[in-house]
């Protein structure tokens, strides 16, 4: 492949670490742009604009912290875990060999890993966020979702068996012919959750179109809906880090792909 094609290639991974940084700082200046409410701020405001021109017609961006109620929970299908939401997945860690070819047309045999999911399930049940002042109701669907690890285990070596946790069972023969020469080393099981009772932090947008007060997932093309059980300083902070490392490796890369470029249309 010619040097200004490669360099190319790299400065267009650039350009999207770039994006991607902008992207994480935008993050976070939502987060610490939108006032939290309480549920009791909601109600009320709520309810002010149903008296003014009817109910369905509050919209309103909504940051909102408490703690978790359901009367009718999920049970996380691992660990059983009561809980509001959670995620199984099934990955498998393989092995397999390539050929890399160097600039003197010399192939080399060499030997990589490597990870692919085979089995997802992701399931939510609206509930009820507690505070001080009172309950709204969150509907998850469509959330940004951060929970709490509550299963993971390793199984090594390739299986043909049924393999069973809790509610959880799958047949791992059913994913036999599917390596496409590769070489499994092993499979991970992995659940993460929102229990019950667990401290959340929410983003999106609060309406009462359907009737009831709640918050969900935003209307506005781009907004964010996040749920999570970790803080709102933890994610800023992590946002912000996450921003300036990305921003910093763009200039980096764009900088090697503009050289490459450059070194490439001379040398040919």
């Amino acid at each position: 492949m010619n040097m200004w094609i490669v360099g190319i290639i790299v400065a267009g991974i650039g350009v999207a670490l770039f994006f991607m940084g902008k992207s994480s700082a935008s993050k976070a200046n939502e987060m610490t742009g939108t006032e939290t409410s309480t549920a009791q701020s909601l109600v009320q405001v709520a309810g002010d604009v149903a008296k003014e021109i009817g109910p369905g017609s509050f919209t309103q961006t909504a940051e909102v912290k408490g703690t978790i109620d359901c009367p009718n929970p999920l049970q996380a299908e691992m660990s059983g875990t009561p809980c509001v939401y959670y995620s199984c997945t099934v990955t498998r860690e393989f092995e397999e060999s390539y050929y890399e070819t160097d600039s003197n047309g010399h192939r080399e045999l060499k030997t990589r890993r490597g990870s692919d999911v085979m089995q997802s399930t992701v399931r939510s049940t609206p509930f009820r966020l507690v505070d001080a002042t009172g309950a709204i109701e969150i509907d998850p669907e469509g959330a940004t979702v951060t929970g709490e690890r509550t299963f993971s285990q390793y199984q090594q070596g390739e299986s043909s068996g049924n393999v069973s946790f809790g509610r959880f069972a799958v047949n791992l023969g059913s994913f036999l012919g599917l390596g496409g020469g590769r070489r499994t080393l092993g499979y991970k099981f992995e659940e993460s959750s929102i229990p019950l009772g667990a401290t959340l932090y929410v983003l999106g947008e609060a309406n009462d179109a359907s009737g009831r007060l709640k918050v969900g997932k935003p209307s506005k093309k781009g907004a964010r809906f996040i749920v999570s059980t970790k803080s709102e300083e933890s994610m800023v902070a992590a946002a912000k880090k996450s921003s300036k490392i990305k921003t910093i490796a763009a200039y980096i890369v764009a900088a090697v792909g503009a050289a490459l470029i450059v070194a490439g249309i001379f040398v040919h």
